[in-house]
């Protein structure tokens, strides 16, 4: 079964549209300003040849704030589905299918949710609305009733076109239950549910191709495990922060939570307007910025930006979480300008300089040597820690950092030094 992350444009504030004119931007939005958002716009970065692709229920292809921004689409639907795409099949592809649902005519207006995070990533800036953090990027918008296989074929069909179109980022506000056992509702990594909706997911970081999932919306602590694709290692999974610049009471958080953005940002409803909410809005504002960082350093691989975001953003502090980094484009960029100026992507690994993973009694270890003073970040099975300045173990020339996760399993470990990716290993436990 599959569920939709409750995220509502405010009808209140919406505004009829076509009474905007798309050459003047709105007054400034609060929402970029938390993220410094500035910092890239006045350098003209705005998303230019760039693609950002997102699984939702569609969008009004008339709505000016999308006006030449939709540059293709997928729509799919599952046989068992009483849905069916604009032109009347289960399947349809080409800028038609990323059209918001039609009944008798007329748009379901209360399946807008695929016009508020198409707006936040990309829409056209007027009188009325600030524009998307990329407004000058294009958008490929998959229109499809979540279910795993559903998605599955929206994420390769992304990945077939990632070169055609410059798909550098996937934003994904939604979530598919499908347990099995306790052990998926502990692990959904390890969910046979999902296990193709991970193959997909991989296929397109291991690409270059990000995938942002939003965390959730309900009170809860870690019942985001359970649900995809936010649980999943391969989906970087957004949390969002309120106008105090505090995480939202509503967020599902839990270990697996990566960034933290605004989730308050005027965007598009089906017609006009209003004012977003929800993790739904935070994760096209990461992937969004994402895509902005990716345009002005196209020299550094896709994992060092995203590294670089976690890095570099404001450390919140949840009731229980604590330090997660809140999107910051000036931070990023600053810390991105340094990285740039290495003659290479990773700084050069001497005898003296070495990062090593290995496994004994059910642990991960990882060893440094010569990164003293440095901040170590680590995923470990999906799950990160941090080391804020490196210090060798007592007698010994080399630190030591280990993360028990038990014996048999296969883990993927990711090492990031300062920042910057340094190892990346998959090992079985021993």
């Amino acid at each position: 079964m599959s569920k939709r992350l409750s995220a509502a444009v405010a009808v209140a504030a919406l505004i009829a549209a076509g009474l905007s004119s798309p050459a003047q931007a709105a007054t400034s939005e609060p929402a970029y300003n938390a993220i410094n958002l500035d910092s890239a716009w006045s350098q003209g970065i705005k998303g230019q040849g760039m693609t950002i692709a997102l699984i939702d229920q569609g969008l009004n292809l008339q709505h000016e704030y999308f006006r030449d921004q939709v540059i293709d689409g997928i729509c799919v639907y599952q046989a068992r589905s009483n849905l069916r795409c604009p032109n009347g099949s289960r399947l349809q592809t080409g800028i038609a299918a990323a059209s918001q649902r039609i009944e008798n005519g007329a748009l379901v207006d209360d399946e807008s949710h695929g016009n508020m995070v198409a707006g936040i990533v990309a829409g056209n800036p007027n009188n009325f609305a600030p524009g998307g953090v990329a407004p000058f990027a294009k958008i490929l918008m998959a229109n499809t009733d979540m279910q795993p296989s559903s998605v599955v074929t929206a994420l390769n069909y992304i990945y077939d076109n990632r070169e055609t179109h410059n798909i550098v980022a996937v934003s994904m506000s939604f979530g598919i239950l499908g347990l099995t056992s306790r052990a998926d509702l502990l692990n959904c990594n390890t969910n046979p549910v999902y296990s193709e909706v991970r193959q997909a997911l991989k296929k397109l970081r291991d690409a270059g191709v990000i995938p942002f999932a939003a965390a959730g919306n309900g009170y809860y602590l870690n019942s985001a495990e359970s649900w995809a694709p936010t649980c999943l290692d391969e989906a970087v999974s957004v949390g969002s922060t309120n106008t105090l610049g505090s995480v939202a009471s509503y967020n599902t958080m839990s270990s697996k939570v990566e960034l933290l953005a605004p989730d308050y940002p005027i965007s598009a409803g089906t017609i006009g307007y209003g004012t977003s909410s929800g993790t739904s809005a935070a994760a096209p504002i990461a992937a969004a910025s994402f895509t902005l960082m990716r345009q002005q350093f196209p020299q550094l691989s896709a994992e060092t930006v995203l590294a670089a975001m976690k890095s570099a953003g404001k450390k919140i502090d949840d009731i229980i979480r604590k330090d997660i980094p809140m999107v910051d484009v000036a931070a990023t960029q600053a810390l991105l300008t340094r990285l740039q100026g290495n003659t290479a992507e990773t700084p050069a690994q001497t005898e003296t300089q070495k990062v090593t993973v290995g496994t004994f009694n059910g642990f991960i270890a990882i060893y440094t040597r010569g990164h003293e003073g440095s901040r170590l970040t680590a995923k470990v099975a999906g799950r990160w820690l941090k080391v804020d300045s490196i210090a060798s173990a007592p007698g010994k020339s080399y630190s030591l950092v280990k993360r028990n996760t038990g014996a048999g399993f296969l883990v993927n470990v990711e090492v990031y030094i300062d920042g910057v990716l340094l190892k990346s290993s998959t090992t079985t436990t021993k």
